[in-house]
């Protein structure tokens, strides 16, 4: 690990290619972990990607690249455009179809030998040109030395590097069968003639092409089923980039222009038709339109878009036209942000695959040396043994031990977890937040647009001199930049009077307090009593009508204005059924809710006594939301904080999980780890029951793949299965894992 400053490191995602095992992923991360500049390396098997985190003034990616494939294995960068290498993965795919049905037509003359094995099926006719030893040998070597040869070659670049893995395995077994197989036939007494099956006592010596051959088959078949199940783990990843636009119209002067996405900028003015997906996200100048935001919220009912809402970039427009002010395009739009957190999430590993990685790394070198000691016993202590029942036996055991069911269980079962959750609006930044959120015991809510609905309505506006659109237009000047929500329905409020809203030269968010800002040449101030005071202006309202409107779950904002109290805007949001639902569920699930807001303690109580939420906190800052924080982890609780404002970054950042509401700040977002795109809270109980069912799942998959091992390997070494019965046994642990792992897709 480098000292080098957080600021100077970059994070770069590649494609590997070439990978069999988690011994191959283990070799990288170990390899790259040593490079001078080289923060972090995480490699995913089952995703084919591997994430590193470098100092560009020490190593550069071309370094890391030729490092790689010095390794032995293929790298490619992964562009931004990449929509899950849909292509190339069916190419993939295809290459190891025909792989596996070349390797098998070859294969099938040798498994039709396999009839003279057994007594019950001696009586199926056997040409006498299968059973000729010559023409095994010819149709086995290509088998071993065309369609096998990957194997020879990720062996030889393992045992280059010092260390083994799944190829290793492969190409000592198979290699074996088919040498010592081939000895037999060049040495014995006829040369040629059947010898495959036929009597022992007759003189004959049994031959072993055919399962040499099958193993090789049957890996190539393992390996085209894996990667047709791993398809649909990828699909949530390709769904999102199918959401994203390829071209956009613009609005330039009084002309219309086609421009590719890439071309578009913060400021532009996009023209949006009913139809068409909403390329960027920005505020809505005119139009009105239903916008169905269910692709990328999964929210089911559509939503009414006018002057001065928000509009996400993924969703589709259906009824009307739509002009709108660009604000986050390309990279930082809200699907684009969806894509990098899906994938670095799947990229990630969960602290429980650290595990798995140790396993891997001494599982290969332990089975040769038990396969040499399973030889060693048949061949000098057995009784009734020789060389040929000694060579099976080891064969088999080297054949059913594979490390690639254990290297599968928990990255597939990540992949498929966040896959999930991502469709039902919940994107996690890490798989190892997946892992802490079924540790969760706490649940903290910030109130404003967590609990509540976060689009208030302006209820009451009163002008303590001037006129009421003069306080309402200054109040949306100050507030036009700010991200919160109370302040998006004050600018809402005025683009929909029709007010000529001024734009604020200097703009300064007060987390806790409110806003400064300069417009039209005068100070402005929007808060709390507390922000107004703190600037020497009192506010002068009746304390009792103030408290009336706070009793009634309003949220008052005082205004002044060039150090002059201006009026207060009273603001009520709604709570939605689904917040209610959300806390019950959290009750169910055995945790414990708490409401903390930095709104004051008559509202706090109202709302808190409608959630049925006993413990609250109210009129806390945002250094103050930290502090409750600390002091619950101090208690021993695993505490997660839901928030969607930047006073809640803090706090998000220092909970065991953070989860922002997607309509939050983008300051909350980045200290959140994960991120509930839907407007209400039922994703907090959801992710919580996602993350329990994945680490379930993972562990599920680790137990059969490590009691499969234990199990299996007597059973080879004792001679009970035949090596094609080994290798397709490791085939279908492999697969099955991953199968296991694809029921998050029925049961989350």
């Amino acid at each position: 690990m480098s000292g080098t400053p957080p600021l100077l490191m970059e994070r770069s995602t590649f494609r590997v290619t070439g990978m069999t095992c988690a011994a191959c992923a283990a070799r990288i991360e170990k390899s790259l972990g040593r490079m001078e500049g080289v923060d972090g390396v995480t490699v995913n098997l089952a995703m084919e990607r591997m994430s590193v985190a470098f100092d560009r003034h020490k190593v550069g990616a071309q370094q890391i690249g030729e490092k790689v494939r010095q390794l032995g294995y293929g790298l490619q960068p992964v562009a931004k455009e990449d929509g899950g290498n849909e292509r190339d993965g069916d190419e993939e795919r295809n290459r190891l179809r025909n792989r596996f049905l070349l390797s098998a037509l070859f294969t099938l003359p040798l498994l039709w030998t396999m009839f003279g094995h057994w007594s019950f099926t001696s009586g199926v006719w056997m040409p006498d040109l299968l059973m000729d030893p010559w023409f095994q040998f010819a149709m086995a070597a290509p088998v071993q030395f065309v369609f096998g040869m990957q194997f020879y070659t990720g062996a030889f670049r393992a045992l280059r590097g010092r260390t083994a893995n799944m190829d290793v395995l492969i190409a000592l077994s198979t290699s074996v069968a088919f040498f010592y197989s081939h000895y037999l036939t060049a040495t014995s007494a006829s040369g040629h003639g059947p010898m495959h099956g036929a009597d022992p006592h007759a003189g004959h010596v049994p031959l072993y092409y055919e399962s040499s051959a099958m193993i090789i088959t049957i890996v190539h078949l393992g390996k085209w089923l894996e990667a047709l199940a791993k398809k649909r783990t990828l699909t949530a990843i390709r769904r999102l980039h199918e959401l994203q636009s390829k071209t956009v119209t613009l609005q330039r002067g009084s002309e219309e222009v086609q421009v590719p996405l890439e071309q578009v900028k913060a400021g532009d003015t996009v023209l949006i038709r009913p139809g068409e997906k909403v390329p960027v996200d920005g505020r809505v100048l005119s139009g009105s339109s239903i916008v169905d935001e269910a692709p990328i919220t999964g929210e089911t009912d559509p939503a009414d878009k006018r002057a001065g809402d928000l509009v996400i970039a993924g969703t589709i427009n259906k009824t009307g036209a739509l002009r709108v002010f660009a604000m986050a395009v390309g990279d930082q739009s809200t699907v684009a942000k969806m894509v990098r957190l899906l994938e670095e999430a799947q990229s990630s590993k969960p602290s429980i695959q650290r595990m798995a990685d140790r396993i891997a790394s001494v599982f290969v070198p332990v089975i040769v040396a038990l396969a040499a000691g399973t030889f060693a016993y048949w061949y000098y202590v057995a009784e009734s043994s020789d060389t040929a029942t000694a060579v099976v036996r080891a064969i088999t055991v080297l054949v059913i031990a594979c490390p690639c069911a254990i290297g599968l269980a928990t990255p597939t079962s990540v992949l498929v977890g966040t896959g999930r959750a991502a469709q039902q609006g919940i994107l996690f930044k890490e798989g190892r937040h997946l892992e802490q959120m079924h540790r969760i015991d706490t649940v903290i809510l910030d109130k404003t647009g967590t609990i509540t609905d976060g689009t208030p309505k302006l209820i009451e506006l009163s002008a303590a001199s001037g006129t009421r659109e003069e306080l309402l237009r200054f109040a949306a000047a100050a507030e036009w930049s700010s991200e919160h929500p109370l302040a998006r329905s004050i600018v809402a409020a005025a683009v929909r009077e029709g007010l000529d809203v001024p734009e604020a030269v200097h703009f300064e968010a007060i987390p806790g307090y409110g806003v400064w800002a300069v417009a039209d040449d005068r100070e402005v101030y929007v808060g709390t009593r507390q922000l107004l005071q703190q600037q020497g202006v009192v506010p002068r309202e009746d304390p009792e009508r103030i408290g009336k409107l706070e009793a009634n779950r309003m949220s008052v904002l005082f205004v002044a204005v060039n150090g002059r109290y201006a009026g207060f805007l009273a603001l009520q949001d709604t709570i939605p059924q689904t917040s209610k639902e959300a806390v019950k569920r959290l009750g169910r699930l055995g945790l414990d809710v708490i409401m903390m807001t930095g709104d004051n303690e008559r509202t706090a109580k109202a709302i808190a006594a409608e959630m049925g939420i006993r413990q609250l906190y109210a009129n806390v800052l945002p250094e103050g939301k930290v502090a409750v924080v600390r002091k619950l982890q101090q208690n021993g609780r695993r505490v997660a904080m839901v928030g969607d404002g930047m006073n809640d970054a803090a706090a998000l950042g220092a909970a065991d999980i953070g989860i922002a509401v997607g309509s939050g700040t983008d300051m909350a977002i980045e200290a959140a780890d994960v991120t509930l795109l839907k407007r209400n809270l039922t994703g907090v109980p959801e992710s919580v029951r996602i993350g329990r069912m994945t680490i379930t799942n993972i562990r599920q998959n680790l137990l059969f793949a490590l009691v499969y091992n234990v199990l299996a390997i007597p059973f080879a070494a004792s001679g009970v299965l035949e090596p094609w019965m080994a290798g397709t046994a490791m085939t279908l642990s492999s697969i099955s894992v991953v199968c296991n792992a694809l029921r998050l897709h029925r049961k989350a």
